[in-house]
Parts: structure tokens; C-alpha cells; sequence
């Protein structure tokens, strides 16, 4: 044993509490906290007043024992002065031979010690409902951030698909109109192909025809008659004229109509299920104890880990412990045929018994008595303890169930306990 000392010192011995020497300490006295050498702990101590009765570990058991209860010295609420001797697991209470007498004699007395031992697994058992509880949250916490995760990939991967389908449709769109334009220009050439090649046609005869008018004019203004005549004649041959043949019509540019786009064009989102968070679970078989009943189909913990058995309609009930891969029998009751049990949060073992409509109650001890719920006059067939120490009873009517009714009546009730 040393005082941890700054970084760089050595250590310090512990020294005896009684001779304060550098003797090694070997003995340590639970009762009065002191640690000895073996010369003090043979020669000192064993002078102090009931040293006879004090608990004394060797060295290598300091830091592994842990100090013993007092329940000795409990003083009791109700009645100043006396001192707490037993535990009623009726009423949850610490009482003194006064409580006794007064109010609890008939009552489900236990010692004290056996009643810290059962709060004791009780909050153990607390305890681990929390630390399943914890473990679960944490379990689910690591699936949501899972999902988080999964839900990220799958936006990352969706918004790459929508850009990379957004840059495709863009392309065929430009693309698109590229075309529309090249098309409109080939309708273009076309149309002006058309039209100036009668155009090329009636330009020469234009030509024409202006020189004919001004011959014509040219004949009409001749003053000599005799000369006029001369000129007239031939001219009537020249005027005599051939249009030439142009198209009746000529198709024009094609005009452009706008188009809508929609979801079927471009594309839209869809529901792809949703994210889930639920745990396979599967059962596994951690332990396998061997029994000499034939059948087990009632079986109830105990706070202290004993486990309560029955064989049903066999009419055998035993309260066991596991030792190894067996059963170790620890109490046996027969002749009691159970439709249904369940161990109450002060450790009594309620029981649905064939024939009685109060559920019967058994004890830490081991005594059989009425419990103080009662169906009347239905017959309990089922029973099961559920939060906030509320009990549910399943119950039928005999005499449906005897004539065969189609339908047996169920009826359940809830009862602090």
C-alpha cells in the first residue's frame, strides 16, 4: 500500500495505525478501519473492547471486501427510541416489536437483511432494465445515424443523376433547335430558288417589252402619213407578244410552334421507400438446465435469481436455483395445479389455482395463503405483473367452459400491488 506523491518523488510507505512504524501492514480491522502490522494486530489490538467480535481481512483482501450492513441499529419511525427488528413485505416497511404488535403481527414478516437483499436485486434488476434500455438507445442511435448516412448517399447520388441528366436534356435541346434552323434554312433556299428562277425568267421579257413600248410610242408620233402607214404595219407584227409561264403559287418558310415541356420529358422524382430502422432479432438459447418434471409451462424469476417452476396441471411447483446445468431444488410444493404465476416486486409468487377464484400468494418462506384479489365468479386462468406494480388477470365463467360454449367469456382486472 503507498500514497501516490508529484511526478518524480518516490513513494511513501502506509504505517501502522497503531504503532505508526514502518512494519509492513498486513491486517486491516473492518470494524474500526484501521490497518495494522502483524505485531500490533496479535499483541494491541486484540486488547480493544470486543476485538473478539471485530472483523479482521488480510492485506490482499483490502479494496476486494466490501463493509458489511448494520442493521442492528435502525431506529424506528413510528415509535422513538426502539429499534427496527424485522421488515413487514406486506405493507414495505421497516418495524419494531411495537409495530408488530399493533399492526403487523399477521402480517408477511422478513428479516431485515433478507429484505435489503431482495431491494438490493430489485434495483439490480432496475438497474439492467435501464442499461437494456440505455443499450437499445444506443443501438438506435447508430441505426439513425445509418439512415443519416444512407440518406446522404442516396441525395448525393439522386442530385448527380438530376445534373448529369440536366446537362443531357440541355445538349438534346440545343442540339433540337439546331436542326429546327438548319431545316428552316433549306425550306428558305427552296422557297428562294423557286421564286427567282421566275423571276430570272420574266426579267429579259420586261427588257423586251419596254423597247416595244418605246417603238410602239416612236410610231404614234411619226407626223408623215405615208411613212406612218409604212411603219404601222410592221410594228402590228412586233407587238404580238408571249408572257412567259411563272409558278401559280410558291410555298413559303415553314413558321415555328412552341412546344411545352413536362415531367414525362424531362423526368421526376418518385417514392423510393422509406428509411427504416428496425433490428433483426433472433432468439438464441444461452443456457440449458436439466429438471425432473416432465413438463414446464409456468415458469417466474425471482429478485434473487431463484426461479419459481411449474408443471402445470401435474400439480408440482418448486422453486429452484441453477448450480452448473442443473436445478438445484430449493423449496417443492405438490398437489397444486397452476393455470398461470408471476413473482409480485416484493418477491411473493402469485398463482392462478384450478378451483379457486382468489389467487393464491406464496411467500419467501414458503406459505401458502389467499391473496386478496379476487375474480368471483369468474375463475383466474392467466396472471401477469406489468409497470407501475399493476397486475392483469385473465379470468372465465366454469360454466360456459363446461357446456362447450363457442365463446368462453375472459375477463381482466387491474390491481395495484
Amino acid at each position: 500500500m503507498a500514497c501516490p506523491l508529484p511526478h518524480g518523488s518516490g513513494q511513501v510507505p502506509v504505517k501502522c495505525g497503531l504503532c505508526e512504524t514502518d512494519r509492513s501492514i498486513q491486517w486491516k480491522c473492518m470494524d474500526c478501519s484501521i490497518l495494522m502490522c502483524s505485531h500490533c494486530n496479535d499483541k494491541v489490538h486484540s486488547k480493544f473492547k470486543n476485538a473478539l467480535y471485530h472483523k479482521i481481512i488480510k492485506r490482499e483482501e483490502i479494496g476486494l471486501h466490501t463493509e458489511e450492513l448494520d442493521f442492528t441499529n435502525i431506529k424506528c419511525e413510528e415509535h422513538a427510541g426502539q429499534p427496527s427488528c424485522l421488515y413487514c413485505n406486506t405493507c414495505e416497511v421497516l418495524v419494531c416489536p411495537t409495530c408488530v404488535a399493533k399492526v403487523h403481527k399477521k402480517h408477511d414478516l422478513i428479516e431485515i437483511s433478507d429484505a435489503y437483499n431482495i431491494k438490493v436485486e430489485r434495483l439490480k434488476k432496475e438497474q439492467s432494465k435501464i442499461q437494456k434500455s440505455n443499450s437499445n438507445m444506443n443501438m438506435q442511435k447508430k441505426q439513425l445515424n445509418k439512415l443519416v448516412l444512407a440518406e446522404n448517399s442516396q441525395y448525393s447520388k439522386v442530385s448527380q443523376n438530376i445534373l448529369s441528366h440536366e446537362k443531357t436534356v440541355k445538349q438534346q435541346v440545343e442540339q433540337y433547335f439546331k436542326e429546327l434552323k438548319n431545316k428552316l434554312e433549306q425550306n428558305h433556299e427552296t422557297v428562294l430558288l423557286s421564286v427567282k428562277s421566275d423571276l430570272n425568267a420574266i426579267s429579259p421579257f420586261t427588257n423586251q417589252m419596254e423597247d416595244k413600248i418605246n417603238e410602239v410610242q416612236d410610231c404614234i408620233d411619226i407626223s408623215n402619213a405615208s411613212e406612218f402607214f409604212k411603219e404601222v404595219k410592221k410594228m402590228e407584227k412586233f407587238t404580238e407578244t408571249q408572257e412567259p409561264r411563272t409558278r401559280p403559287s410558291y410555298t413559303s418558310s415553314p413558321k415555328f410552334v412552341p412546344g411545352n415541356f413536362t415531367q414525362s420529358n424531362i423526368g421526376s422524382l418518385q417514392d423510393d421507400g422509406n428509411l427504416s430502422t428496425e433490428i433483426n432479432i433472433s432468439l438464441v438459447i444461452n443456457n440449458e438446465y436439466q429438471t425432473e418434471l416432465e413438463s414446464i409451462p409456468f415458469v417466474s424469476l425471482c429478485l434473487d435469481q431463484s426461479i419459481w417452476i411449474s408443471s402445470g396441471g401435474c400439480g408440482m411447483l418448486q422453486r429452484v436455483k441453477p448450480e452448473g446445468t442443473n436445478l438445484k431444488v430449493i423449496m417443492s410444493k405438490f398437489n397444486i395445479e397452476v393455470f398461470g404465476m408471476a413473482v409480485t416486486p416484493s418477491n411473493q409468487l402469485l398463482l392462478c389455482a384450478k378451483g379457486e377464484t382468489r389467487l393464491q400468494q406464496i411467500s419467501s418462506i414458503g406459505e401458502l395463503t389467499d391473496s386478496i384479489y379476487d375474480v368471483t365468479p369468474l375463475l383466474p386462468i392467466a396472471i401477469h405483473v406489468i409497470s407501475d406494480n399493476k397486475l392483469i388477470v385473465g379470468a372465465y365463467n366454469e360454466k360456459l367452459y363446461m357446456n362447450m360454449m363457442n365463446i368462453i367469456n375472459l375477463y381482466s382486472i387491474t390491481h395495484g400491488i
